[in-house]
C-alpha cells in the first residue's frame, strides 16, 4: 500500500540521509542529498563537488539501509542517484524494492559487468548512466494536466552546485499528482510515528556532535594538543617522539574536523585547521626524511656494499635531504630539520666516500689484472735481463694497483687472494730477474777481463795477461745454465782457455829467462868478469871473455911447468863448474845455451832447448 509523503518530511529525511552519509566520510566532504516522489516512486540524488571521490558501491549499501530503517518511503521502488554538481546527468544510480515493513527485494550491484545492451534496460540495479531511456526518465513532467510542466526536468528545481564546507543546501521538494489511492488512516499513522522517529533521531544526531551545544572544549583540547606536539619536537631524543608528536598533531586536527559546519565554532575551527595542517605537512615532511633517513642507515649496515647499493643508499639520503629542504624557514620545525639536515648531509658525504672507494677499488683490481695479463704475456717471451726486468716491473705495477684498495670495500676480499697469486709468480719473475742479472754480470765482466788480458799481451805484460785471461774463464764459467747469456759463455771459454794458455807458456819463457838471466849474471859477473851473454830467440849464447881465458890458460900451464898437480887439479875444477853451472842455466831455461871463446869460435852446446 503506498502513502503520499509530504514535502516536508522529504526535506526531513533528506537531512537525515546527508547526515548519516556526511558521518561516514572520512572528512567533512561537500556532499549534498536531495529527495522527491516522481509517479509513486522515491528518488535520492546525491550530489558532490568534482574533486570529491566516492565509492558508488558503499554509497548505494549505506544509503539502502538508511531507507530501509526510517521505513520513511511508501514507495514501492527507490532510485537512488549519483551526479557531480555542474553535470547534468547522473553518472550511476542504483535501483531496489521495498516490502511492506522495510523488507526489500533488491538486485546485486553490477557496475563493471554491465554489457552495452544492459546498460539500456531498465532492470538494471545499478549501472553507468550514459544512456536516453534515464534522461527521459528523469525529465517527465510533474503534472499531467499542466502544459507547462510537462516539459520542465524535475530535477532543475535543485542547484547543480554543491556549496564547499558550508552549510548544506535544503533539500527541494515537490508535490506530484497523487496516482495511488487514498492511504488509510492506519498507514498515515505508522508512517507519522516513522518520521517522528526519524526527526527525533536527526535532531539527537545533529545536536550530540561537537561544539554543537554547550562549550566548545574540542578547539582548546586540540590547542593544547598542538603545544604538547610542538613542546615535544624542540627536545627530541629518539625518532619515536618525533612519532608521538606527530600523532599528537593529527589528534588535535581530527579534533577540529569533528567540529561540524552547523557549530557557531565551525569558522574558528576552519582557520585552526589551516594553520594546523600546513604545520602537519611540514611536520610529515620531517616524518618522512627521518623514515627515509632510516631506510637508508639501515641499508648501510654490515658493509661492504657493491657501488649499485651505495648509489640506492646515497639516493635516499638525498631524499631525506630534499624532504627536510620543504620545511619553511618560519616553521618551528626548523630547527629540528638544521639539525638533521646537518645530520644528513654528514652521513651523505660518508656515503659518498664509501661509494668513491668502491669504484676506485674496481678500478684498481681492473688495472691490476690487466697488467697480471700483461706480465704473464712478456713472461711467455721474455729471455735477456731486460725483459725480464719489465716483466718484474709490471708484476710490482699490479701488486701496487692491489695495495691501494682498503678494508670495507667488496673488492678488498678479491684484492688479498690476487695479491697472494701475484705476489708468487712475482717472487718466480724476480729470481729468473736475479739469475739473469748474475749471467749478464759474469759475462760482462768475462768480456771485460780478456779485453784487458788482449792489451796486456800486446805489451808484453805476460804475467798481466795471464791474470786477467785466467779471471775471464772463471766468469764466464759462473754464467748460470737457462740464462740468456749462457750459450754466449759458452761460445767463449775454448778460445779464452787456449789464450790463457798461451800467456801461461809466453809467462813461462818470461820467467826462465829472467832466471837465466840472473843465473848467468852471477856466474859471468860474479868477481872478476868471466863471459859475457845474450838471449834471444830461445837461445842462449855466452861469450867467454879474452882475460879469463888468458888467466886461466896461465894459470894451467905454470901448473904444469911447476909439476903442481895440485894447481893443475884446481884450474880443471874450475873450468868442470863453470860448465855445470852454464848446464844447469840452459836446463832451467829450458834454451839452447851456446859458449864461444872471444873470438867468436863455438866451444860447446847445450841442448835443453829446442
Amino acid at each position: 500500500m503506498k502513502t503520499a509523503t509530504r514535502p516536508e518530511d522529504l526535506g526531513i529525511l533528506a537531512n537525515i540521509l546527508q547526515a548519516e552519509l556526511l558521518s561516514i566520510l572520512p572528512d567533512i566532504a561537500p556532499v549534498q542529498v536531495q529527495c522527491r516522489f516522481l509517479e509513486g516512486n522515491l528518488m535520492v540524488l546525491v550530489q558532490h563537488r568534482e574533486d570529491v571521490v566516492l565509492d558508488p558501491q558503499l554509497t548505494f549499501e549505506f544509503l539502502e539501509q538508511a531507507i530501509i530503517a526510517q521505513h520513511s518511503s511508501a514507495s514501492d521502488e527507490v532510485k537512488i542517484y549519483l551526479r557531480v554538481a555542474g553535470q547534468k546527468r547522473p553518472y550511476v544510480y542504483h535501483c531496489f524494492r521495498l516490502k511492506a515493513l522495510g523488507e526489500s527485494a533488491t538486485k546485486p550491484n553490477t557496475l563493471e559487468e554491465f554489457t552495452d545492451t544492459e546498460l539500456l534496460s531498465e532492470d538494471t540495479s545499478t549501472e553507468v548512466l550514459a544512456s536516453e531511456p534515464l534522461e527521459e526518465e528523469l525529465t517527465q513532467p510533474q503534472e499531467k494536466s499542466t502544459a507547462s510542466s510537462a516539459s520542465a526536468h524535475p530535477w532543475d528545481q535543485f542547484p547543480s552546485g554543491v556549496e564547499q564546507q558550508g552549510e548544506p543546501l535544503p533539500a527541494t521538494t515537490s508535490t506530484p499528482a497523487p496516482v495511488n489511492p487514498k492511504p488509510s488512516l492506519l498507514s498515515l499513522v505508522v508512517a507519522s510515528v516513522g518520521l517522528s522517529i526519524v526527526v527525533f533521531s536527526s535532531i539527537l544526531y545533529l545536536l550530540t556532535r561537537p561544539c554543537v551545544t554547550g562549550p566548545c572544549t574540542a578547539i582548546n583540547e586540540a590547542q593544547q594538543l598542538l603545544e604538547k606536539s610542538n613542546s615535544s619536537l624542540e627536545n627530541l631524543q629518539s625518532g619515536k617522539e618525533v612519532l608521538e608528536a606527530q600523532q599528537q598533531m593529527n589528534s588535535a586536527i581530527k579534533m577540529l574536523e569533528s567540529i561540524p559546519m552547523w557549530s557557531k565554532e565551525h569558522s574558528n575551527a576552519r582557520e585552526l585547521l589551516a594553520n594546523y595542517r600546513q604545520q602537519s605537512q611540514n611536520l610529515e615532511e620531517v616524518v618522512e626524511a627521518m623514515k627515509t633517513a632510516s631506510r637508508a642507515a639501515a641499508q648501510s649496515q654490515n658493509p661492504p656494499h657493491p657501488a649499485s647499493k651505495w648509489i640506492e643508499i646515497q639516493k635516499l639520503w638525498r631524499q631525506a635531504i630534499a624532504r627536510l629542504e620543504q620545511v619553511p624557514a618560519d616553521s618551528q620545525l626548523q630547527p629540528l630539520a638544521q639539525r638533521k639536515l646537518k645530520e644528513y648531509k654528514t652521513n651523505l658525504a660518508t656515503i659518498n666516500q664509501r661509494l668513491l672507494k668502491e669504484r676506485q677499488s674496481l678500478e684498481h683490481i681492473k688495472a691490476a689484472t690487466d697488467a697480471a695479463k700483461i706480465a704473464e704475456a712478456r713472461q711467455g717471451v721474455a729471455q735477456s735481463l731486460e725483459h725480464w726486468q719489465l716483466v718484474l716491473a709490471t708484476w710490482q705495477t699490479a701488486l701496487q694497483r692491489l695495495n691501494q684498495i682498503p678494508q670495507g670495500t667488496t673488492a678488498y676480499k678479491e684484492a688479498q687472494q690476487l695479491s697472494a697469486i701475484y705476489t708468487s709468480k712475482m717472487a718466480l719473475a724476480r729470481d729468473r730477474k736475479t739469475q739473469e742479472q748474475i749471467a749478464a754480470n759474469a759475462y760482462n765482466q768475462g768480456v771485460r777481463l780478456a779485453k784487458l788480458a788482449q792489451d796486456a799481451q800486446k805489451n808484453q805484460q805476460w804475467s798481466t795477461a795471464v791474470i786477467n785471461w785466467r779471471n775471464a774463464l772463471t766468469y764466464v764459467n759462473q754464467v748460470p745454465n737457462n740464462t740468456f747469456y749462457y750459450a754466449k759463455a759458452q761460445s767463449l771459454i775454448d778460445s779464452y782457455q787456449e789464450s790463457f794458455e798461451q800467456a801461461q807458456a809466453k809467462l813461462e819463457v818470461v820467467i826462465r829467462t829472467q832466471q837465466a838471466r840472473e843465473d848467468l849474471n852471477r856466474i859471468c859477473f860474479g868477481g872478476t868478469q868471466v863471459c859475457s851473454y845474450s838471449i834471444s830467440n830461445n837461445v842462449i849464447k855466452v861469450k867467454l871473455t879474452r882475460n879469463y881465458m888468458q888467466t886461466v890458460r896461465k894459470t894451467a900451464l905454470t901448473a904444469q911447468v911447476s909439476g903442481d898437480s895440485k894447481a893443475q887439479a884446481g884450474v880443471i875444477n874450475h873450468v868442470l863448474r863453470l860448465e855445470d853451472a852454464l848446464e844447469v842455466v840452459s836446463s832451467n831455461a829450458q834454451m839452447r845455451l851456446e859458449v864461444y871463446t872471444p873470438d867468436d869460435s863455438l866451444i860447446e852446446v847445450h841442448r835443453q832447448g829446442n
